[in-house]
């Protein structure tokens, strides 16, 4: 029966979680060199070149990892410009020798750039490397920032996402800045983003701390050694992620200090499993495994403290709010049972002008009364001024011979006209009356004039 089937029937006896990766004996890691081969790699250092010192801590790195590990490498750009890497040494047993063969010849002085992200997207389906009977690691070098003619700013951290998505697929990428011209910003997230971190950098920032960022950074080819020689020993070391990396025959050894059978990580054949993880592993009473109890600890490490208890005697909290006005009381564990909040002050049922939140609901003297002459401004009330009152003018009386007459104030005596004629006629007869009388014509004699015939 062969290595792999006997491995097989050993595995369909363990219950495995969906998610992990399976590693039926023990096989060798895969390390991959992602190599920057871009034209900035031929500038000037300690009397040689970039390329040439990298090259040369790259074998030498290659040289410790010799029958430790399955080695590859890919170079970018390739084969000009801004083509995606290409993998010129698949992954396998290689000596460092045919390593230094692929890295014989330098880039070109002009027209080569640095597409990171373009290259590690190639990963994504490269089926070596995402075998899941093996542990899986890139070493990404690299002396310059993303880059293509055009520039595409917006592509700036475009590695970052692709190192994201590889960590899902279960490989590590342990991310090397060579040089001072390097994107600090983008590597630091992009060594985050790994999970394959610089020793003592703060993963919670967004950009490299005054120590440095998380990826790893070297300037001379001394550091570039040190920096690959530690990369060295992760990869080939023991480690806690449920392989067995130095191939002793026991995964995670070292691990599980308590010896309660859980890992600090929570070791499965083929990685890990956070549910299967010892949250104390210096207690052999802590752990997966063991039963809850009411004691203030969480005993199984599923997050939870005494699950379904009440309380211990002697414990307290604090209870109640403290917006505004109010402040918290504290409650007492009595007879395993938590008493009633004492000494906290409760939100006053209506808001006062006051300057304080009353009612403890986040606003202040909403609502607050000042009665009707009053207003609330700035925690205070004050006056406020009388409406001025506006004289009223009353309309004139109707004149005293007028009447309404079909909702009209008229004049009963008829309209103008009638008037001006009645007042005519009686001018009229005035005149005839002031007149004299004279008597009919009369002759020289006295005597009237006989009328003609």
């Amino acid at each position: 029966m062969t290595r792999l089937t006997l491995a097989t029937l050993a595995l369909l006896a363990l219950p495995l979680p969906s998610a992990t990766r399976a590693q039926p004996t023990c096989d060798p890691p895969r390390v991959l060199f992602t190599f920057d081969r871009s034209s900035s790699m031929n500038g000037a250092l300690e009397g040689s070149t970039k390329w040439e010192v990298a090259r040369r801590a790259l074998v030498e790195t290659a040289q410790a990892l010799e029958n430790r590990a399955q080695l590859g490498l890919q170079l970018f750009p390739f084969p000009d410009r801004c083509e995606p890497g290409e993998i010129v040494r698949e992954l396998g047993s290689w000596p460092a020798t045919e390593l230094l063969r692929d890295l014989a010849e330098p880039p070109a002085d002009t027209g080569l750039y640095t597409p990171m992200a373009e290259t590690l997207a190639v990963l994504e389906t490269y089926a070596p490397l995402l075998a899941p009977e093996h542990a899986a690691h890139v070493v990404l070098l690299t002396d310059g920032w993303q880059w293509c003619d055009p520039h595409d700013p917006s592509r700036r951290f475009a590695a970052v996402d692709v190192i994201a998505r590889l960590r899902t697929l279960g490989v590590h990428v342990h991310v090397v800045g060579f040089g001072d011209g390097v994107d600090a910003v983008a590597l630091h997230r992009a060594a985050v983003a790994s999970g394959a971190l610089r020793e003592g950098c703060d993963a919670s920032r967004s950009e490299p701390g005054p120590d440095g960022g998380c990826h790893h950074r070297a300037d001379d080819e001394a550091e570039l050694r040190a920096v690959l020689a530690s990369i060295v020993h992760a990869v080939v070391d023991e480690t806690c992620n449920g392989f067995d990396d130095d191939c002793d025959g026991a995964i995670d050894e070292g691990f599980d200090r308590d010896g309660d059978g859980h890992t600090s990580c929570g070791s499965v054949p083929g990685g890990t499993d956070p549910v299967h993880a010892d949250c104390d592993d210096e207690d052999a009473w802590l752990g997966p495994s063991a039963t809850e109890l009411c004691n203030g600890r969480d005993d199984d490490c599923d997050g939870v403290v005494d699950p379904g208890c009440g309380c211990t005697d002697g414990e307290s909290r604090r209870c109640g709010g403290s917006e505004g006005a109010c402040t918290p009381g504290l409650q007492r564990c009595v007879g395993g049972a938590w008493s009633v909040c004492e000494g906290e002050v409760l939100p006053a049922l209506a808001e006062r002008c006051d300057g304080v939140d009353d009612d403890c609901d986040g606003t202040t003297d909403e609502g607050a009364s000042c009665g009707e002459d009053g207003s609330c401004a700035e925690g205070a009330c004050v006056p406020v001024a009388p409406m001025p009152e506006v004289p009223v003018e009353e309309p004139p009386p109707p004149p005293q011979d007028a009447k309404m007459v079909g909702g009209c104030a008229c004049d009963s005596t008829g309209s103008d006209t009638h008037r001006s004629f009645v007042a005519l006629l009686g001018l009229v007869a005035l005149v005839l009356r002031s007149r004299p009388r004279t008597s009919p014509a009369r002759t020289k004699r006295g005597r009237r004039a006989k009328p003609a015939a």
